[in-house]
């Protein structure tokens, strides 16, 4: 008899927690949701962020709200996403290649890529580009090339944060033409387009999509880009492929959350996130800021997946630049 009681007194507490669960999760979410960005505000990162951030918000009825935590090489943001409450409340920019290869670079951080977080999605590719001050010596990439291996070391080369995508873009290019560059991180676009613009660096380095209105105002020249193929609104600009060097990379953009928010949360998140990529509204205002030929969507298992696989590349990479 006693028995029985216990038993029945545990199914009726199961039922109440499994009903207070659902309960929990059918309402979420129900407050601000802050959004992490690793870099300064300016640059496309950062832009689409703020405009997919917008269309969610219409969707999911709640405010998001971004904050900015530049610096250590994306590492202040991601420390702070991956040490958030996984509560679905909180998400963050993590963009390729920094967040692969921090971790291989700096010991003592406070996470891991396998283990510290869960990708939302992937929103984006944008394939690095280098870009020069349009009265620059450097016509084409074989000028730059010649003044690199003349005089090496001496050509300033304005990134993101080291281990970022233009620092790896920088590295390929140095093995694969034989040259040494002078590697310049900043934290973001906007720091790279004032310093090149400016004439305080010699090269600037970054994803197209953030050069490609400069280019064609013609206050800046394109000597090449790594991406596969040419894009339609520069289409004068050559890939690295074309000209006979084997350089091909650039920034995956998406978005993630800490480790352990509930699959429900993420799964939410990552079908909103598709939603927005594929509603007219968004696609017509990517168009108009430029960043819709950038647009290539992974779901977040798949963009974990990849970036799992990616990080062991550069891992191998990077000991071998070493």
């Amino acid at each position: 008899m006693v028995f029985r009681k216990i038993l029945l007194w545990a199914l009726v507490i199961g039922m109440f927690l499994n009903f207070f669960l659902i309960g929990a999760l059918a309402t979420y979410p129900d407050k601000d949701i802050t959004f992490f960005v690793h870099v300064s505000p300016g640059g496309t990162t950062d832009l689409t962020a703020r405009t997919v951030a917008k269309h969610m918000e219409k969707k999911l009825g709640v405010n998001i709200v971004l904050k900015y935590l530049p610096g250590a090489g994306g590492s202040i943001a991601y420390t702070a996403l991956a040490l958030s409450p996984p509560d679905g409340y909180t998400m963050g920019t993590t963009n390729t290649m920094s967040f692969v290869t921090n971790e291989i670079n700096t010991e003592g951080l406070a996470y891991t890529l396998k283990d510290s977080f869960t990708p939302i999605a992937q929103v984006v590719f944008d394939p690095s580009g280098c870009v020069v001050p349009a009265d620059s010596p450097f016509k084409t990439l074989d000028d730059l090339i010649k003044a690199a291996k003349e005089n090496p070391g001496t050509i300033s080369w304005g990134g993101t944060m080291l281990g970022g995508a233009h620092h790896i873009h920088a590295l390929i290019l140095e093995r694969e033409a034989g040259i040494k560059l002078n590697y310049i991180p900043f934290d973001g676009l906007s720091e790279i387009k004032t310093a090149i613009l400016g004439g305080h660096i010699d090269v600037g380095a970054s994803g197209m999509s953030g050069w490609t209105e400069l280019i064609n105002e013609g206050k800046l020249r394109s000597l090449a880009f790594a991406g596969i193929n040419r894009i339609d609104a520069i289409p004068d600009v050559p890939t690295y492929t074309e000209l006979g060097y084997a350089v091909q990379t650039g920034s995956n953009r998406g978005y993630s959350v800490a480790s352990g928010t509930p699959k429900e949360r993420v799964d939410l998140l990552t079908n909103t996130i598709k939603e927005v990529l594929e509603s007219p509204e968004f696609l017509a205002e990517a168009e108009k800021l430029g960043i819709a030929h950038t647009l290539d969507y992974l779901s977040g298992a798949d963009y974990y997946a990849y970036l799992l696989k990616l990080q062991g590349n550069m891992r191998e990479f990077l000991k071998k630049s070493d």
